[in-house]
Parts: structure tokens; sequence; C-alpha cells
């Protein structure tokens, strides 16, 4: 017995449709064709599966029973078929991450190395960014994915929390607040502060945290880069 796939998708179609021509159309074939493909399945199966009149198409009893599995193969198959184009996709491509400078020589290199090791068909470029840069790469599609602190996202834009973590105070070696085992806002009055600029989220996080403690006034210096503030306090 020879039976293929795509005798069973002619079948399906023409009962589906009730109609040899809008199966056709389906399987961008031509009527004698999807005709022939019914016939050829009838002869394999040695049974009738359709009654044709001038006006009407309508499966036998047989034809009844194959109609089921036939659909049932033909939507495994579909399955398989997507499931496997999938896996392919995921072996070959490119993809852009953006990340923070902070982030992408510390927590990122890991993630690079683990994932190239999984999917080394696929090229994984990075892209070192100033905090502000990362979001408005992924919206307007620079970046595939941006790793980060964000306040809130655009549309069209989704976002998934991937870790918590606190913000820190840097000060030198035997300072005042070395003595402490973890800070409050509060500890930070009448202390002279450098901070991001304002405008980055983690300056408006920062803000937010010592307006909370009743704490106000503008930081003694800022800089864009968070290495650059570690330098400074570094020389005191």
């Amino acid at each position: 017995m020879n039976v293929t796939l795509k005798q069973l998708q002619a079948l399906v179609l023409v009962a589906r449709y009730a109609s040899f021509t809008k199966a056709a159309e389906s399987m961008h074939l031509t009527q004698s064709s999807v005709s022939l493909l019914v016939r050829d399945l009838e002869e394999a199966l040695n049974a009738k599966l359709l009654d044709r009149s001038t006006r009407s198409v309508a499966l036998t009893e047989i034809g009844q029973d194959l109609f089921a599995g036939a659909e049932r193969i033909l939507g495994d198959v579909s399955h398989v078929v997507t499931n496997v184009g999938e896996l392919v996709a995921r072996r070959r491509g490119r993809v852009v991450l953006t990340a923070p400078l902070v982030l992408s020589s510390t927590f990122v290199p890991s993630v690079i190395a683990a994932f190239r090791s999984r999917y080394p068909g696929i090229e994984l470029l990075l892209k070192d960014s100033l905090p502000d840069q990362v979001l408005p790469q992924v919206a307007n599609s620079a970046a595939d994915i941006g790793i980060g602190t964000f306040g809130s996202t655009p549309d069209g834009v989704h976002a998934t929390i991937l870790f918590r973590e606190p913000l820190a105070a840097v000060f030198p070696i035997g300072h005042a607040l070395a003595e402490k085992a973890q800070l409050n806002w509060s500890d930070l009055r009448d202390m002279p502060l450098l901070a991001l600029p304002r405008g980055s989220v983690l300056r408006e996080l920062a803000d937010n945290g010592l307006i909370a403690a009743g704490l106000e006034g503008e930081p003694v210096f800022e800089a864009t880069y968070v290495g650059t503030l570690i330098g400074l306090v570094k020389a005191g």
C-alpha cells in the first residue's frame, strides 16, 4: 500500500470544502490533479471514499472513518515540521544584545560564553552602551535584547525581570560608613555625594531614595560613567 501525505491532504480538503475546485485552489493545483490524488488514494485502499455527483461531493462511511485519522496525521506532521523549523531558527541567525558598560563587563560575559557554547551557529553581537541608551536601541530595533535598569518600557517592548539587587554606595576604605553592615538613605545625611547625571534611571532611583529620607541637595560632582565616579571616590 502506497499512501502519500498529499493524497490524504487532498481528501481532507475536498471533504472540508465539499468541493474539488476549492481544494485545488488551497493546494495550488489543478482540479484534475486533486481528483487524480483522491482516485489514487481510493485505488491504494481499494475503497470508495467520496460520493460524487454533478452538484455535490460527500464522504462515504469509509471516507468518514479515514477523514478523522487523516486530519490527525496531517496535524501531527505540521506540528513536527513547525518544531523543526523553530529548532533550525535557534541554530542559525544573528542576535544583537545591548547592556550598560558595567553589566557588559561583569554579568554579560558569562551569559555570552554559555550562549555561544549552546548555539555555536548563532552570531551574537554585544553593544556595550550607556544605561540610558539600552532601551532606545531595543525600541528602534537597533538591538534585539537589552539588559539594564528601566523605569518603564514603551509600547512594543516587553520587559522581564531577571534579578533584583540593591543600589550601592562606594566610599574610601576607612570611611565612617564602613562601620555599618548595611546603609540606609538617612546615613548619607551631610555626606558629599557624587552621582550620575539627571535623566539617568539610576540617578532617579537615588534621588527618590534621598527625598523619601528627607534629604535634599545637589551632588558635589556628576559623571556619566559609574567607573568615573568610583575613580573620583578612590582619589578622595
